[in-house]
């Protein structure tokens, strides 16, 4: 009897888990937020991006934007594409670089609460099914994004040194990404590009 019950308890578990891991999925993969063609934002309908800070525009532990991604952000803008940083950081850190930028920000956004990404969409005039959220991390931007049901795009961190916290956390993200890869069936908009 009590191997049943295990067995039971086993499969529960595992179907538990797997139906929570969906919102965990990006939608896409790519190595860095640059990498990201404006055709293939176009592609999915997106007028309107949320942008993670940390590690997504810039090195957790720096304050300035690498040229290559400022500059890209620049061709978001002139592409027409709305903008705004939506991060769990303090106000003054996300306020000087969002300044550097010209776009909106929402700081102390606690991801993954999906409330911050709301106000984002409305301070933008925007609609959940035309925006996107680009970030770095599983458990706050794509689980966030997922939890509101707008395109999440998972980016590669950019710094390699982090805190110990945040190591931990990535330990879990790589078991959760590899899981995913060999368990769970690849749709045309979960591809990595």
């Amino acid at each position: 009897m009590k191997p049943k019950i295990l067995s039971k308890i086993k499969n529960n578990l595992k179907n538990f888990i797997q139906k929570k891991l969906v919102f965990l999925i990006p939608t896409l993969v790519y190595d860095s937020i640059e990498k990201i063609s404006v055709s293939k934002l176009k592609e999915m309908n997106v007028d309107t991006i949320l942008l993670d800070l940390d590690n997504t525009l810039v090195p957790w532990n720096e304050t300035s934007i690498p040229n290559e991604i400022y500059n890209y952000l620049l061709s978001l803008k002139k592409e027409g594409f709305k903008i705004c940083i939506v991060s769990n950081a303090l106000p003054m850190r996300v306020k000087r670089i969002s300044e550097e930028l010209n776009i909106p920000y929402i700081a102390l956004a606690a991801k993954p609460s999906t409330k911050p990404l709301r106000k984002a969409i409305k301070l933008l005039q925007s609609k959940i099914e035309n925006t996107v959220i680009i970030g770095d991390q599983l458990f706050t931007d794509i689980l966030a994004g997922n939890r509101l049901g707008i395109k999440t795009i998972l980016v590669k961190p950019i710094a390699k040194f982090e805190l110990i916290t945040s190591k931990f956390i990535r330990m879990i993200e790589r078991k959760i990404l590899s899981y995913m890869r060999n368990h769970i069936p690849k749709t045309e908009n979960k591809s990595k590009s």
